[in-house]
């Protein structure tokens, strides 16, 4: 049946039946109606004040990549004055002086943790999220590039109760850092690990699921957990939110080389 379907249909008949949310049932697919409505609310309709940020990052190695990609946009962004960067690093050794070289680039507040223990996704970002001081937190691996724009992002596109999951772009091996078609392709299907929302709501939902140990499913746990909790989420595609090609054990990503 799915052969008869334009191209074009298939991502609405997707979305309507078969996106992983519908497993909690169709409530959600009101709770995403809503999320549509405050976007384009939000985006078009009212001004709405830049906030102060936290960008919270669990690291383990991936310190080129945050050095040369993560930090000289973070130096970019509008609103410097408003963000506040917070790292809990998990004893990498790939850099002996991580935190200096940070400080180096960035000038903005930031907030440091070291500590040498295994790595998990869910229990470093928990960390930096505890740690950071702003009503507004947004969660971020280490291997990307940001929107200059992204505290203004951030600010409209979170409110109590209500969360942002941008789709990210994912670039292709040894292709140009910016974003193009032919460049890479977005994390539609999967890719929930990005958020902004509110501390508070963060800590309300339980955080990420520390049960969570090897690479993944942290994220769409979290995801699903925002539904079943009745959170208004947006999720659209962001161009300016590059993740940077690197070896990956994942053979999700095998493909990206």
């Amino acid at each position: 049946m799915k052969n008869w379907i334009p191209n074009h249909l298939k991502f609405p008949f997707w979305w309507v039946f078969k996106s992983p949310q519908r497993s909690l049932g169709f409530i959600t697919l009101w709770t995403d109606l809503k999320g549509i409505a405050h976007f384009i609310w939000r985006k078009y309709f009212i001004a709405v004040p830049p906030k102060p940020l936290s960008i919270c990052v669990g690291i383990y190695n991936r310190s080129e990549l945050f050095l040369n990609h993560f930090i000289p946009s973070l130096a970019q962004c509008d609103h410097p004055e408003l963000i506040e960067l917070s790292i809990f690093d998990c004893g990498s050794n790939d850099t002996s002086v991580l935190k200096e070289q940070i400080q180096k680039r960035f000038k903005g507040s930031l907030k440091f943790s070291s500590e040498i223990i295994p790595f998990t996704r869910s229990m470093s970002f928990n960390k930096a999220v505890k740690q950071a001081s702003n009503q507004v937190v947004f969660l971020c691996d280490a291997d990307f590039s940001l929107p200059k724009d992204l505290v203004q992002k951030c600010s409209n596109y979170t409110a109590p109760n209500t969360c942002w999951f941008p789709i990210v772009f994912y670039l292709y091996k040894n292709k140009p850092q910016y974003y193009h078609p032919t460049h890479g392709e977005w994390m539609q299907w999967g890719g929930k690990g990005i958020v902004a929302c509110y501390k508070k709501d963060f800590e309300m939902l339980g955080c990420l699921n520390e049960d969570f140990t090897s690479w993944g499913g942290e994220d769409e746990e979290f995801y699903l957990r925002c539904y079943a909790n009745h959170m208004k989420v947006i999720r659209y595609r962001e161009k300016e939110l590059l993740h940077h090609w690197h070896p990956s054990l994942n053979p999700k990503y095998k493909k990206l080389e």
